[in-house]
């Protein structure tokens, strides 16, 4: 599907959260492969780890916890999340760059496959507070599919043609084209590309 043009007046942001807002690559290295030791399956090595970066809990027991459901590795993700939280990085500009869209009235929304109720934790810790957050376990299909953001724009009440996703994986490029709304890329190529989030503010078209 071709790349959707920006909206001559955007009205919402969606934010990818992982690698976006904050950085948990860490973090969920080393939740992930302590879930495979504790549930009785092989280490996870970094090289699978990236491979798999930024794909939800359907996919993760696919990839690594085969004999368990997604429902008991999402509560063991969320039970151990803060054992590794040292490792968690928050964007300095996050939560002034969403104090500024909402200030001038740009709705904001975070879009993750992470499951809504550590989205949640995690955001919190991250002192980020966007009007929406759609998880991973809220549609039927996680990123790459389109349902997060089609989501996310119906509980912001917004059309595609007036919001803009942005993110830092093909799996939110994918989700975004997929649900026909415009695509930032997070430090990597899309239909605008920003390598900071107080270059968000510009293209929602908030100025100083």
């Amino acid at each position: 599907m071709s790349g959707q043009p920006r909206p001559a007046a955007v009205r919402g942001v969606l934010f990818d959260m992982d690698g976006v807002l904050v950085e948990s690559y860490e973090v969920w290295f080393h939740l992930i492969d302590g879930a495979a030791r504790e549930l009785g399956y092989p280490r996870v090595t970094r090289a699978a780890f990236h491979a798999s970066w930024g794909q939800g809990v359907d996919a993760d027991v696919a990839s690594f916890y085969p004999r368990h459901t997604a429902a008991e590795v999402e509560r063991y993700y969320t039970a151990h999340f803060r054992d590794h939280g040292a490792h968690l990085k928050i964007d300095p500009d996050g939560a002034g760059v969403l104090a500024r869209l909402a200030a001038s009235g740009v709705r904001t929304a975070v879009i993750t496959n992470t499951p809504h109720d550590l989205a949640l934790e995690i955001l919190a810790v991250a002192k980020l507070a966007p009007e929406v957050v759609v998880g991973g376990n809220d549609v039927a299909a996680a990123k790459p599919a389109p349902d997060m953001v089609v989501k996310a724009c119906a509980e912001l009440g917004l059309g595609a043609d007036e919001v803009i996703v942005v993110g830092d994986s093909r799996f939110d490029e994918e989700a975004a084209r997929g649900a026909g709304v415009h695509f930032v890329g997070y430090r990597r190529p899309g239909e605008s590309r920003v390598e900071s989030l107080p270059a968000v503010l510009e293209l929602a078209g908030v100025v100083a």
